[in-house]
């Protein structure tokens, strides 16, 4: 509990005050660092008025499990002016990854006697060992797994995050204190790509480094043949009044990398917005892209998962045919019955360049009888399927196609507030590939937050949507919104 509230201290006082400068501080970063994120956090602690918020005052009350006697006064008056620690906050903070094996921090030195002084707090309450010099480079451990080596101008902390033989750390540190910038990660054009991302944080990874449940989702909507090692990331996030915006950007290493994006978005189209308003007054999630069905179907069949749902869907309807037969808009709305009733509950919608599929509805019905399936029409080219106790409508108005279960048909034809809802973002829409709408006001996130997260939960309880779009297969935008509008983010949160 110790090792983990001293921690927390010590990334909240670096969350208090940042900008953008190039100094030799950053040259400790190597230039083939697998992940590199730098925090602006002068302009984050401005936006959130950090020092008069609610987390300032929980810190100081919270400094007491950590930190005892006459230096808990010494420890309140850190969180009051971090910059009395020595470090230089006024300049950007780095985190970094060498491979899976060494994760560092690294920060701007202000007054190398006050860094030993913080230590030395820290010392007397066994969380950290004293400064001891070695290669002209003050040494020691913090809460024992934790390597710091520090002068006048560079604070740098290491860990060891896998156990692989390798470099011992207190030398590799020495290493990394006395790299020049032509071996440092300042001399690489992910650098120069980060330096002109003027956001609140900015990180670049390679795909390789990422968690893999994270990459292997990326890999998903990317081309085969591409390997994780061939794909940079570039991501930021800047916090803004009534939202939170987080942007990535990839782009591929080689030339044929990039070739192979570059024809992923030929496969891609930006949308007409055609199904905004045919949406429920109760929609919990809307996602809405354009694709060229071809495509899709190849996509779906590269994923062993979605493989085996088609060759499921196939015992009913000629599933291929009917997605080679998209192009254009796509959208699918989960409505809040799927949350509230635990109901399987969706509507999807596919604009079509030829209804061929139809011809072959009449084998559809004498086949998937073999199977303990039936399907019904009323002549107008809508349908209704029963299957394992399931009922799914599907039919063709003149160029759309429709599938829904657990909706009734007539109340998509109603004005609603939904329909209102996506209509304020029909400009978006229209500019992207991709879109997705979640309502998270409706998703009961303030009773998962209870008892000892209150605080958060009060957090939780000012956001009132995810929203995911693209405009391109090399880029991607995330924003978490609040109900105020008016109100920085980090205001609201803090």
């Amino acid at each position: 509990m110790r090792k983990f509230g001293i921690l927390l201290f010590v990334l909240l006082m670096v969350v208090c005050l940042s900008s953008c400068n190039k100094t030799d501080y950053q040259n400790v970063i190597p230039a083939d660092a697998t992940l590199v994120a730098k925090v602006n956090v002068k302009n984050m602690a401005e936006k959130s008025d950090f020092a008069q918020s609610s987390v300032a005052d929980v810190l100081k009350g919270g400094l007491a499990l950590v930190v005892s006697g006459k230096d808990l006064k010494q420890a309140k008056a850190y969180v009051d002016d971090p910059m009395a620690m020595g470090w230089d906050l006024s300049m950007p903070a780095y985190a970094f990854m060498i491979g899976s094996e060494y994760a560092g921090f690294t920060m701007k030195v202000a007054d190398e006697d006050a860094v030993k002084d913080f230590i030395l707090l820290l010392h007397k309450q066994h969380l950290a060992t004293k400064p001891v010099e070695r290669h002209e480079l003050m040494c020691g451990t913090l809460l024992d797994e934790l390597y710091y080596a520090y002068d006048g101008n560079t604070f740098l902390l290491l860990a060891k995050v896998e156990e692989k033989g390798g470099v011992r750390i207190e030398k590799l540190a020495q290493q990394l204190m006395n790299q020049t910038e032509d071996a440092s990660f300042v001399s690489t054009e992910a650098y120069d790509k980060m330096e002109e991302a003027e956001k609140d944080i900015v990180w670049y990874s390679n795909l390789a480094a990422l968690p893999d449940e994270v990459a292997n989702a990326l890999m998903d909507f990317l081309p085969q043949s591409v390997k994780k090692r061939d794909i940079e990331l570039m991501s930021s996030i800047s916090f803004e009044d009534g939202a939170a915006v987080v942007q990535a950007n990839v782009w591929g290493k080689t030339d044929k990398t990039q070739q192979l994006l570059e024809e992923m978005n030929k496969n891609l189209c930006k949308m007409e917005g055609r199904y905004i308003g045919k949406v429920t007054d109760n929609m919990l999630v809307w996602l809405g892209m354009g694709v060229k069905g071809e495509w899709l179907l190849q996509k779906m069949k590269e994923n062993k998962d979605m493989k085996e749902q088609l060759f499921l869907i196939e015992r009913a309807v000629d599933i291929e045919q009917m997605l080679k037969a998209v192009d254009g808009d796509v959208a699918v709305e989960v409505p809040e019955a799927l949350l509230k009733n635990n109901e399987d509950a969706f509507v999807a919608y596919a604009k079509l360049k030829n209804t061929d599929f139809l011809q072959d509805v009449d084998e559809w019905k004498s086949s998937m009888k073999d199977y303990g399936m039936s399907m019904d029409d009323d002549g107008s080219n809508h349908y209704v399927l029963q299957a394992e106790g399931h009922t799914l409508q599907w039919g063709v108005e003149g160029n759309d196609l429709y599938t829904m279960t657990g909706i009734d048909p007539a109340n998509l034809t109603k004005e609603s507030s939904s329909n209102s809802l996506l209509k304020a973002y029909g400009g978006d829409i229209k500019k992207s590939i991709f879109f997705l709408y979640i309502n998270l006001s409706k998703m009961g996130l303030d009773e998962m937050f209870n008892g000892e997260l209150k605080l958060i939960g009060k957090a939780v309880r000012s956001i009132e949507a995810l929203i995911v779009k693209s405009s391109s297969a090399n880029e991607v935008t995330l924003m978490i919104e609040t109900k105020n509008k008016k109100e920085n983010f980090l205001k609201q949160l803090f």
